[in-house]
């Protein structure tokens, strides 16, 4: 017996249970409305390393279409997450691929950097692995010391792997992910571009409108997962007020939709999404006979 939810049933890219399964770790956690704070933070922190933040800025389309790059990138990870062996397989294929391709140049030294770098990689994993722990611990779902661990370890197994990551320099525990966090620190630094970035993540004024009100909440939920010293970098200071007000309305609005839909109701959906809208997968074009 596995802790399959009901209505977890076979469509065109989820034919099997995929690479994490039902008894994994990150089934139970990656749809939760967390993921969400915890995708935002993660990018936040990770455009920290300046390579990373030129990467991105040069050859992607964060500038024009900041949407749709943060949809591609969820489409990647609910494939990886609950899509079959075959459209995870396919999808961390695709995305080596597009790294392949990528690249940037530093504007003052001229170094050029590659994507698919092996150390812009791990960071880029760690950090994100790093992130959805530490949301998991302030807006659920609460995971004990063990299930944190096998989190890190399934991350490593699969996410890592599928990205291109050299598994000999990823940690498979929670504490060397801290260490290895902390051991970034003096290299991380707030380069011309991640201006920019800030700007576009948190922005700042009034939100008068019910839904940016929300971005604008889960944005600071967002601020406040990261460490102290990523927060000073990008020059955020939220006060106490602050801190506690965003928390609460953060949690009641999870706590709202977790009501709504539960998790293990959530996960067929997300498959049918997968379905859908599988990361790498070709698209059929419909033409229209008329």
């Amino acid at each position: 017996m596995t802790n399959r939810p009901n209505g977890v049933v076979a469509g065109e890219h989820t034919a099997d249970d995929g690479l994490y399964g039902p008894d994994s770790v990150t089934w139970k956690v990656m749809a939760s409305p967390a993921l969400v704070v915890a995708g935002h933070a993660a990018a936040m922190v990770q455009m920290l390393l300046p390579p990373v933040m030129y990467v991105i800025d040069q050859s992607s389309s964060v500038r024009l279409r900041p949407e749709q790059r943060a949809q591609r990138t969820g489409d990647y990870t609910v494939t990886i997450s609950y899509g079959d062996v075959a459209a995870a397989e396919r999808a961390g294929e695709h995305l080596r691929a597009l790294h392949a391709t990528r690249s940037a140049v530093d504007p003052t030294t001229g170094q050029r950097y590659q994507a698919d770098d092996p150390d812009l990689l791990v960071w880029v994993h760690n950090a994100l692995t790093w992130m959805l722990l530490r949301a998991f611990r302030t807006y659920g779902p609460e995971l004990t010391e063990s299930e944190e661990n096998q989190f890190v370890v399934e991350q490593r197994e699969v996410a890592a792997r599928l990205v291109g990551c050299d598994l000999d320099l990823v940690t498979d525990t929670v504490s060397g992910l801290d260490e290895y966090m902390d051991s970034m620190t003096p290299r991380l630094a707030m380069s011309t571009p991640a201006i920019w970035f800030r700007d576009m993540m948190v922005p700042s004024g009034f939100a008068l409108e019910p839904g940016a009100a929300i971005r604008k909440t889960v944005a600071h939920a967002a601020v406040l997962l990261m460490g102290d010293e990523h927060q000073a970098l990008y020059g955020f200071r939220l006060n106490r007020v602050q801190r506690f007000t965003t928390v609460a309305t953060t949690r009641a609005l999870f706590a709202a939709g977790n009501s709504k839909t539960p998790v293990a109701s959530a996960i067929p959906q997300i498959r049918e999404y997968v379905d859908a809208h599988a990361f790498g997968a070709r698209r059929v074009k419909v033409v229209d006979p008329g």
